[in-house]
Protein backbone atom coordinates (compact mmCIF):
# COMPACT_ATOMS: atom_id res chain seq x y z
CA UNK A 1 0.00 0.00 0.00
CA UNK A 2 1.48 2.93 -0.85
CA UNK A 3 2.37 6.01 1.67
CA UNK A 4 -0.50 8.22 2.38
CA UNK A 5 -3.15 6.01 1.14
CA UNK A 6 -6.54 6.78 2.11
CA UNK A 7 -6.87 3.54 4.33
CA UNK A 8 -4.06 4.93 6.71
CA UNK A 9 -4.84 8.40 7.09
CA UNK A 10 -7.82 7.74 7.78
CA UNK A 11 -6.95 5.44 10.39
CA UNK A 12 -4.30 8.03 11.86
CA UNK A 13 -6.63 10.66 12.09
CA UNK A 14 -9.42 8.68 14.05
CA UNK A 15 -7.12 7.74 16.28
CA UNK A 16 -5.21 11.47 16.48
CA UNK A 17 -9.09 12.58 17.49
CA UNK A 18 -9.78 10.21 19.66
CA UNK A 19 -6.56 10.82 21.63
CA UNK A 20 -6.07 14.94 21.03
CA UNK A 21 -9.69 15.67 20.98
CA UNK A 22 -11.96 17.86 23.15
CA UNK A 23 -15.23 17.71 24.06
CA UNK A 24 -17.43 20.44 22.43
CA UNK A 25 -21.80 20.21 22.22
CA UNK A 26 -22.53 21.76 18.59
CA UNK A 27 -26.14 22.42 18.29
CA UNK A 28 -25.80 20.54 21.78
CA UNK A 29 -24.44 17.04 20.33
CA UNK A 30 -21.39 15.78 21.14
CA UNK A 31 -18.14 15.96 19.32
CA UNK A 32 -14.83 15.22 19.75
CA UNK A 33 -12.92 17.97 18.16
CA UNK A 34 -9.35 19.38 17.35
CA UNK A 35 -9.22 23.06 16.32
CA UNK A 36 -7.04 23.65 13.17
CA UNK A 37 -6.19 20.14 12.03
CA UNK A 38 -4.47 18.68 9.05
CA UNK A 39 -4.59 15.64 6.74
CA UNK A 40 -2.35 15.15 3.41
CA UNK A 41 -3.08 12.34 1.10
CA UNK A 42 -2.28 10.70 -1.93
CA UNK A 43 -4.68 12.33 -4.58
CA UNK A 44 -3.97 9.00 -6.23
CA UNK A 45 -5.00 6.55 -3.72
CA UNK A 46 -7.92 8.82 -2.42
CA UNK A 47 -10.79 6.06 -1.15
CA UNK A 48 -11.03 4.43 2.38
CA UNK A 49 -11.78 0.71 1.60
CA UNK A 50 -11.47 -0.63 5.38
CA UNK A 51 -14.70 -2.54 5.53
CA UNK A 52 -15.91 -1.38 8.83
CA UNK A 53 -16.43 1.79 7.63
CA UNK A 54 -18.85 0.44 5.20
CA UNK A 55 -18.79 2.94 2.87
CA UNK A 56 -21.44 3.91 0.01
CA UNK A 57 -19.24 3.67 -2.80
CA UNK A 58 -22.22 3.89 -5.23
CA UNK A 59 -22.51 7.75 -3.24
CA UNK A 60 -19.62 8.33 -3.71
CA UNK A 61 -18.59 7.76 -7.43
CA UNK A 62 -22.21 9.66 -7.74
CA UNK A 63 -21.36 12.66 -5.39
CA UNK A 64 -17.92 13.01 -7.99
CA UNK A 65 -19.80 12.69 -10.87
CA UNK A 66 -22.44 15.44 -9.50
CA UNK A 67 -19.88 17.75 -8.94
CA UNK A 68 -17.90 17.75 -11.91
CA UNK A 69 -21.11 18.16 -13.74
CA UNK A 70 -21.97 21.34 -12.20
CA UNK A 71 -25.70 19.70 -10.68
CA UNK A 72 -27.37 21.50 -7.37
CA UNK A 73 -30.30 19.08 -8.23
CA UNK A 74 -31.77 17.19 -5.20
CA UNK A 75 -33.45 14.60 -8.24
CA UNK A 76 -30.03 13.51 -9.51
CA UNK A 77 -28.46 12.91 -6.30
CA UNK A 78 -30.90 11.42 -3.90
CA UNK A 79 -31.16 8.31 -5.37
CA UNK A 80 -27.81 7.32 -4.69
CA UNK A 81 -28.51 8.09 -0.49
CA UNK A 82 -31.62 8.27 1.76
CA UNK A 83 -30.69 10.80 3.56
CA UNK A 84 -29.34 13.82 1.55
CA UNK A 85 -33.05 15.34 0.49
CA UNK A 86 -33.43 16.83 4.06
CA UNK A 87 -30.74 18.91 3.65
CA UNK A 88 -32.05 20.53 0.81
CA UNK A 89 -34.31 24.07 1.67
CA UNK A 90 -36.99 23.53 -1.13
CA UNK A 91 -36.72 19.54 -1.94
CA UNK A 92 -35.50 21.05 -5.20
CA UNK A 93 -31.78 22.48 -5.25
CA UNK A 94 -29.08 22.57 -2.67
CA UNK A 95 -28.13 25.91 -1.79
CA UNK A 96 -24.76 24.95 -1.06
CA UNK A 97 -23.49 22.33 -3.70
CA UNK A 98 -20.34 22.46 -4.85
CA UNK A 99 -20.62 21.86 -8.45
CA UNK A 100 -21.65 25.27 -9.69
CA UNK A 101 -19.05 26.52 -8.25
CA UNK A 102 -16.50 24.54 -9.04
CA UNK A 103 -17.20 23.81 -12.92
CA UNK A 104 -17.85 27.78 -13.06
CA UNK A 105 -14.32 28.42 -12.07
CA UNK A 106 -12.27 25.51 -13.51
CA UNK A 107 -12.01 27.89 -17.16
CA UNK A 108 -10.28 30.18 -14.80
CA UNK A 109 -8.31 27.63 -12.41
CA UNK A 110 -6.54 26.63 -16.00
CA UNK A 111 -5.52 29.79 -17.37
CA UNK A 112 -4.30 30.78 -14.37
CA UNK A 113 -2.04 27.71 -14.42
CA UNK A 114 -1.58 28.07 -18.16
CA UNK A 115 -0.12 31.86 -17.53
CA UNK A 116 1.69 31.29 -15.05
CA UNK A 117 2.45 27.70 -13.54
CA UNK A 118 4.00 28.64 -10.17
CA UNK A 119 0.86 31.20 -9.52
CA UNK A 120 -0.55 30.88 -6.26
CA UNK A 121 -3.49 32.62 -7.34
CA UNK A 122 -5.62 29.27 -9.02
CA UNK A 123 -7.96 29.42 -5.85
CA UNK A 124 -12.09 28.29 -6.40
CA UNK A 125 -14.13 29.64 -3.58
CA UNK A 126 -16.96 27.74 -2.51
CA UNK A 127 -17.94 29.52 0.68
CA UNK A 128 -21.18 31.90 0.29
CA UNK A 129 -20.85 34.95 1.61
CA UNK A 130 -23.08 35.96 4.22
CA UNK A 131 -25.22 32.73 3.85
CA UNK A 132 -29.05 32.90 4.92
CA UNK A 133 -30.51 30.35 7.28
CA UNK A 134 -30.35 27.05 5.15
CA UNK A 135 -30.16 23.48 5.73
CA UNK A 136 -26.87 23.73 3.12
CA UNK A 137 -24.28 25.90 4.07
CA UNK A 138 -21.15 24.77 2.76
CA UNK A 139 -18.41 23.29 4.84
CA UNK A 140 -15.95 24.42 2.13
CA UNK A 141 -14.22 27.26 2.25
CA UNK A 142 -11.89 27.12 -0.93
CA UNK A 143 -9.55 25.00 -3.12
CA UNK A 144 -6.44 26.07 -3.91
CA UNK A 145 -4.14 24.50 -7.06
CA UNK A 146 -0.43 25.02 -6.88
CA UNK A 147 1.87 22.82 -9.59
CA UNK A 148 5.69 22.53 -8.45
CA UNK A 149 8.09 20.32 -10.64
CA UNK A 150 4.92 19.14 -12.77
CA UNK A 151 3.08 18.02 -10.11
CA UNK A 152 -0.49 19.29 -8.73
CA UNK A 153 -1.08 19.69 -5.54
CA UNK A 154 -4.61 20.57 -3.89
CA UNK A 155 -5.33 22.70 -0.37
CA UNK A 156 -9.21 22.65 0.75
CA UNK A 157 -9.67 24.27 3.32
CA UNK A 158 -12.94 23.77 5.16
CA UNK A 159 -14.52 25.42 8.15
CA UNK A 160 -15.96 22.07 9.66
CA UNK A 161 -15.26 18.52 8.86
CA UNK A 162 -17.24 15.37 10.73
CA UNK A 163 -14.69 12.83 10.20
CA UNK A 164 -17.39 10.09 10.15
CA UNK A 165 -19.82 11.24 7.62
CA UNK A 166 -17.71 13.44 6.00
CA UNK A 167 -13.94 13.09 5.54
CA UNK A 168 -13.80 10.13 3.52
CA UNK A 169 -16.17 11.59 0.53
CA UNK A 170 -14.55 14.45 0.74
CA UNK A 171 -11.23 13.30 0.42
CA UNK A 172 -12.55 11.92 -2.66
CA UNK A 173 -14.12 14.62 -4.20
CA UNK A 174 -11.35 16.74 -3.72
CA UNK A 175 -8.90 14.38 -5.31
CA UNK A 176 -11.23 13.94 -8.09
CA UNK A 177 -11.38 17.69 -8.41
CA UNK A 178 -7.62 17.68 -8.76
CA UNK A 179 -7.60 15.01 -11.58
CA UNK A 180 -10.33 16.91 -13.46
CA UNK A 181 -7.90 20.31 -13.66
CA UNK A 182 -4.69 17.43 -14.45
CA UNK A 183 -6.96 16.40 -17.62
CA UNK A 184 -8.01 19.92 -18.68
CA UNK A 185 -4.56 21.61 -18.48
CA UNK A 186 -3.64 18.64 -20.67
CA UNK A 187 -6.41 18.91 -22.96
CA UNK A 188 -6.77 22.95 -23.45
CA UNK A 189 -3.12 23.82 -22.78
CA UNK A 190 -1.10 20.16 -23.79
CA UNK A 191 0.17 20.51 -20.31
CA UNK A 192 1.35 16.89 -18.43
CA UNK A 193 1.06 16.89 -14.73
CA UNK A 194 1.06 14.67 -12.15
CA UNK A 195 -1.35 13.81 -9.29
CA UNK A 196 0.15 15.07 -5.94
CA UNK A 197 -0.96 15.35 -2.44
CA UNK A 198 -3.76 16.62 -1.01
CA UNK A 199 -3.91 19.05 1.68
CA UNK A 200 -7.15 18.95 4.33
CA UNK A 201 -7.28 21.94 6.69
CA UNK A 202 -10.21 22.06 8.93
CA UNK A 203 -10.87 24.54 11.73
CA UNK A 204 -13.07 22.22 12.90
CA UNK A 205 -12.12 18.28 12.50
CA UNK A 206 -14.62 16.19 14.69
CA UNK A 207 -16.36 13.32 15.62
CA UNK A 208 -19.70 12.76 16.59
CA UNK A 209 -20.45 11.08 19.80
CA UNK A 210 -22.95 8.57 17.96
CA UNK A 211 -20.12 7.59 15.99
CA UNK A 212 -17.14 6.86 18.35
CA UNK A 213 -18.03 2.96 18.48
CA UNK A 214 -17.91 2.44 15.03
CA UNK A 215 -14.89 4.80 14.18
CA UNK A 216 -13.10 3.09 16.87
CA UNK A 217 -13.37 -0.50 15.43
CA UNK A 218 -12.09 1.44 11.92
CA UNK A 219 -8.88 1.80 13.96
CA UNK A 220 -8.79 -1.68 15.62
CA UNK A 221 -9.37 -3.46 11.92
CA UNK A 222 -6.05 -4.86 10.32
CA UNK A 223 -7.77 -5.72 7.47
CA UNK A 224 -6.67 -3.96 4.20
CA UNK A 225 -10.20 -3.96 2.20
CA UNK A 226 -10.62 -3.75 -0.85
CA UNK A 227 -8.23 -3.02 -3.58
CA UNK A 228 -8.68 -0.48 -6.66
CA UNK A 229 -6.45 1.37 -9.24
CA UNK A 230 -4.18 3.97 -8.85
CA UNK A 231 -6.11 7.54 -10.60
CA UNK A 232 -3.27 9.06 -12.83
CA UNK A 233 -4.31 11.16 -15.16
CA UNK A 234 -2.46 9.27 -18.10
CA UNK A 235 -5.72 6.29 -17.38
CA UNK A 236 -8.31 8.85 -18.58
CA UNK A 237 -8.56 10.06 -21.93
CA UNK A 238 -10.02 13.46 -21.24
CA UNK A 239 -12.15 15.20 -18.50
CA UNK A 240 -15.05 14.05 -19.82
CA UNK A 241 -13.80 10.13 -19.74
CA UNK A 242 -13.67 11.01 -15.93
CA UNK A 243 -17.01 11.78 -15.76
CA UNK A 244 -18.05 9.30 -18.15
CA UNK A 245 -16.51 6.51 -16.05
CA UNK A 246 -17.09 7.81 -12.66
CA UNK A 247 -20.87 7.70 -13.78
CA UNK A 248 -20.86 4.01 -14.77
CA UNK A 249 -18.95 3.16 -11.25
CA UNK A 250 -22.04 4.82 -9.52
CA UNK A 251 -24.18 2.16 -10.95
CA UNK A 252 -21.85 -0.64 -10.17
CA UNK A 253 -19.20 0.23 -8.12
CA UNK A 254 -17.54 -3.33 -8.69
CA UNK A 255 -16.76 -2.82 -12.02
CA UNK A 256 -14.43 -0.54 -10.41
CA UNK A 257 -12.85 -2.26 -7.54
CA UNK A 258 -12.14 -5.28 -9.99
CA UNK A 259 -10.58 -3.85 -12.40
Amino acid sequence: MPMNHANEVYRNLIDEVEDRGFGANPRGMFTKEIIGHTTRCDMSSPIVTIPERELGYKFMFAEAHWILSGDNRVSTIKPYSNVIKRFSDDGVFYFGAYGPKVVDQLPYICKALSDDIDTRQACINIWREKPPVSKDVPCTLSLQFLVRRDTLYVIANMRSNDIWLGWPYDNFNFSMIGLAVCLLMKEIHGKDLKLGMLTNNAGSRHLYKENFEKAFKVVDSEEIGKSYPTFKPENFNNFEDLKYRLNAWKDNPDEFFTA
